[in-house]
């Protein structure tokens, strides 16, 4: 039987008043009071603190007081992060705030909420989400961002905003509810238009997910690292081309790694629609053999655009709706490493979902036929 710190982490119904739970926010009470008695000029204090506090804590990290959370431990805060006065975070879930993040005053962060009907409100019983802040974004004053949220990269919300839905990368957004007014346009490096990381990996479809892998163990002695069995996510189906019944795609992923190179393999057996009979959406590609090369890219949205205005390319999709699309959270029971250590640590799990939690996706054509994937988030 879960616990109910358990629940409250899985976004379920849990009592607030739990034991355990109760005591978890009296140390982060303790904690905050201390820090929020401490002088500017004693940073080291405050940073001895917050290392107590918080889940985890990035480089160069700046809160004002006062400040007040939950439990703390939810916190991942990464570096630059700029909290100003009167900041507060109902942690109740994971609340995670990427680097160069500025929090201006009085900015309310709240994981937690309540059932509709007050009948379960009182039994003491509430749910918690969580919330994540992506790399150099301004959360104006008074704002509130409610659970569940995620607020991309290079993001503005204007002050008093109140954040209820998913705010995209490159965005200035306000209002109750807060919503896009204005894409914000980065600006290029020296005219260009890709603006590429690093190599990804070579994606193959096989007919039998364990076969391929134990076929590239022997062939190049790749070294399996980490499958998804019975794979399903919208975001991903979408990202793949397919718009219509995204929720209906199930698929195995194994990723594989060359020794000695930068390679990885990362091996898919579609289980629907089947592997190698199943046509692609406008019979793109029919789905086995060699499907794609995956580079990585930190202008994904600006790449998109690019690409679709060149001639003799087709992307994976050809209706107006497709675009990148953001992979859909994933949890740790759908992440089995090969490694038995690996295997058996729930953090290296928890870090690989926050990771391609944060992926994006897009599929193209070039007019020799090779499929190409930009992916923007993923770390190898």
């Amino acid at each position: 039987m879960k616990t109910e710190k358990e629940k409250m982490l899985a976004n379920e119904l849990y009592n607030h008043k739990d034991a355990e739970l109760t005591k978890e926010r009296n140390h982060a009470y303790e904690l905050t009071l201390r820090y929020n008695q401490t002088k500017d000029d004693e940073s080291e204090l405050r940073s001895s603190i917050l290392q107590e506090l918080c889940g985890k804590l990035g480089e160069n990290v700046v809160i004002k007081p006062p400040f007040q959370c939950d439990y703390g431990y939810n916190l991942i805060l990464g570096d630059n992060v700029f909290m100003n006065y009167g900041c507060a975070i109902l942690d109740c879930n994971v609340v995670e705030i990427g680097n160069n993040v500025l929090l201006a005053p009085n900015v309310q962060i709240y994981a937690a909420y309540h059932p509709t009907d007050y009948k379960v409100r009182l039994e003491d019983l509430e749910y918690a989400d969580r919330i994540k802040i992506g790399d150099n974004s301004w959360i104006g004053g008074g704002s509130i961002i409610l659970n569940g949220v995620t607020i991309g990269k290079n993001v503005v919300i204007g002050a008093g905003s109140v954040v209820t839905k998913d705010i995209p990368d490159n965005t200035i957004a306000v209002g109750n509810p807060c919503k896009v007014i204005k894409k914000i346009e980065p600006k290029s490096e020296k005219g260009k238009k890709l603006k590429f990381t690093d190599f990804a990996h070579i994606n193959i479809v096989v007919d039998d997910i364990d076969t391929g892998i134990q076929y590239y163990r022997e062939l190049l002695e790749a070294v399996p690292i980490q499958i998804f069995r019975n794979f399903k996510n919208i975001g991903f189906a979408k990202a793949a081309g397919f718009l219509e019944d995204a929720e209906d795609i199930s698929l195995s992923i194994a990723f594989l790694e060359i020794p000695g190179t930068k390679l990885t393999l990362e091996l898919m057996q579609y289980l629907e629609p089947a592997t190698v009979n199943a046509q692609h959406i406008e019979d793109v590609n029919n789905i086995n053999g060699v499907r794609h090369v995956a580079l990585e890219i930190n202008n994904i949205e600006e790449a998109f655009e690019y690409i679709k205005s060149l001639p003799d390319i087709k992307l994976i999709n050809p209706s107006d709706s497709y675009r990148p699309y953001k992979i859909d959270d994933i949890t740790p029971e759908q992440v089995r490493f090969f490694d038995t250590e690996k295997e058996n640590n729930l953090d290296a799990k928890r870090e690989v979902c926050e990771t391609i939690g944060n992926t994006y996706y897009f599929y193209f054509l070039d007019k020799y036929g090779v499929q190409w994937e930009f992916e923007q988030g993923h770390a190898y």
